[in-house]
């Protein structure tokens, strides 16, 4: 059996008081796999503001920060939707849900939930629109409204997973391509878009991040469909394992406690994400910007 990543526990109390150690991450057992960054930025104006450290290094040096890092958190950004969507763009050409293409901003999309909703976008693991050719690389989620209690968001990390199975297993899966579909989640979801429009795309089951050079897992049960050129049970069978490793892990993950105007940033080539409907019926909204990314690929 492989030898399990290096694990620093990270012991935080269950109502934090107000402190920027406190503020962050609710729980995060694998800090030194996932690496959560947790920032302050008190200054409002921080978008336009290059001197903010988080700005430099997110926007300035191409990720880097966020790359090695998987999640960034920064509380207390007020910010209009344009504003958001404009400092998306110094991260990257911006992504458009296929979706939300008709809305008043279609660079944002709408995360929202309350009393009378049937779903919440993101309830399951998964990688943002893993489905297209080239695939959101950096998503930024501002939370303007925040129940009670609940509505976290938890995150995974891909890298560590893989790095968590044995040597067989990583060469084997290395091997692999998968499907991601959008028929997947979007079927019954987004009843608006023609389903011919649903993206298909094949991606290598382990990709390389292309600033850090980190290998990382990359499928996820929100958008992978199958395993490329086996059969149906043996896909399932495979599929169903790296599925329930994800999700019931928790030494890989973290989760992120919401505050209204929250921002937190996260890379989806090396971690997915979940959220968590447990605050019913209250209400919970935001607003997503992604970037798009490059193409999924193995370096040999």
């Amino acid at each position: 059996m492989a030898a399990r990543p290096a694990v620093t526990p990270l012991t935080v109390p269950a109502r934090p008081p107000n402190t920027s150690a406190a503020r962050g991450v609710v729980r995060c057992s694998a800090r030194a796999a996932i690496g959560v960054a947790t920032t302050l930025l008190r200054n409002p104006d921080w978008i336009l503001k290059r001197t903010a450290p988080i700005l430099y290094q997110l926007a300035l040096k191409r990720h880097e920060l966020l790359a090695r890092r998987g999640v960034v958190v920064v509380r207390d950004q007020a910010m209009s939707i344009p504003d958001q969507i404009a400092f998306g763009a110094r991260l990257g050409e911006l992504h458009v849900h296929p979706a939300y293409a008709q809305s008043e901003h279609p660079e944002a999309l709408h995360i929202y939930g309350d009393e009378n909703s049937k779903m919440v976008p993101g309830e399951g693991w998964h990688s943002d629109v893993s489905c297209d050719e080239r695939p959101p690389g950096v998503s930024m989620l501002r939370i303007e409204t925040t129940p009670s209690v609940g509505g976290d968001t938890a995150f995974s990390h891909q890298g560590a997973l893989l790095r968590s199975l044995s040597g067989t297993m990583q060469s084997f899966l290395r091997t692999l391509k998968a499907r991601h579909s959008g028929d997947l989640p979007w079927r019954n979801a987004y009843k608006s878009v023609d389903p011919k429009m649903y993206p298909r795309n094949l991606h290598p089951v382990v990709r390389t991040h292309p600033i850090t050079g980190e290998d990382a897992l990359y499928v996820n049960s929100g958008f992978t469909d199958r395993i490329w050129d086996m059969e149906d049970w043996e896909s399932d069978a495979l599929l169903r394992m790296l599925f329930d490793r994800i999700a019931y892990d928790v030494e890989l993950q973290c989760r992120v406690r919401w505050e209204p105007n929250t921002v937190t940033f996260w890379d989806n080539r090396v971690v997915q994400h979940r959220a968590c409907w447990d605050y019913f019926p209250e209400k919970r909204e935001g607003w997503r910007v992604t970037t798009v990314g490059e193409k999924p690929y193995l370096a040999n």
